[in-house]
């Protein structure tokens, strides 16, 4: 790890009948994990659109620190929050992830462009390929995809887990709401996803477009 931002991404699939209820009762149980965290966390709620069987929610925490992260998953509050979350849905299936940023924020936001949604693109890069991969894609295909001007911010984030023969990378374009990210999608982003393919035809990718909740 380098220091830098660490990510704690937390992936929530629950039965449909119980999404709305759901959607309701997270809010409040992120902020209590942030306070948990400590001054220096960061979180956001988001719906996964088009996820109905299951219904599909993200949570997305930034911290400063691996050591930060790490203090929080061994603490008390987090051990009861995990025990409150396991009472009011015990048929929700949850997965936990954490990873690093990698690259540098590009664009960045402006006045008036919170954003309401993003595009992301899950990727698994053949270790082989990793480094090759990360240039052009930071050189040339996330320029590309910022200038079709749906988005406000790209995000890469290398997750971290037990598979040696891929790199597994989140990539977040932020967009101001989710008509923008569908429109990128629609306009310009098959073409992107076939130079994509062409490039390194062993990359696997699965995109997504969430809703950040308010």
């Amino acid at each position: 790890m380098r220091g830098e931002m660490v990510i704690h991404l937390v992936r929530i699939d629950v039965p449909p009948a119980r999404a709305e209820e759901f959607s309701r009762w997270q809010a409040s149980h992120v902020v209590e994990a942030v306070a948990a965290m400590g001054r220096s966390a960061i979180a956001a709620r988001a719906r996964v659109q088009g996820s109905d069987d299951p219904a599909q929610f993200r949570w997305f925490f930034e911290l400063a620190s691996l050591s930060t992260l790490e203090s929080y998953l061994i603490s008390r509050e987090r051990d009861d929050l995990a025990q409150a979350f396991k009472t009011a849905f015990p048929d929700a299936k949850v997965h936990m992830e954490f990873g690093e940023i990698e690259g540098n924020t590009r664009r960045g936001l402006r006045y008036g462009e919170e954003p309401g949604a993003a595009y992301t693109v899950e990727v698994k890069v053949p270790t082989a390929d990793r480094f090759a991969w990360a240039e052009w894609y930071d050189s040339e295909h996330i320029p590309a995809v910022l200038d079709s001007g749906a988005f406000v911010r790209a995000r890469r984030f290398e997750i971290h887990d037990d598979d040696e023969a891929h790199s597994h990378q989140l990539i977040v374009y932020d967009a101001v709401d989710v008509e923008a990210a569908q429109t990128y999608v629609s306009e310009k982003g098959g073409r992107l996803a076939e130079a994509h393919r062409e490039r390194f035809p062993n990359v696997q990718a699965t995109r997504a477009i969430w809703e950040w909740l308010g």
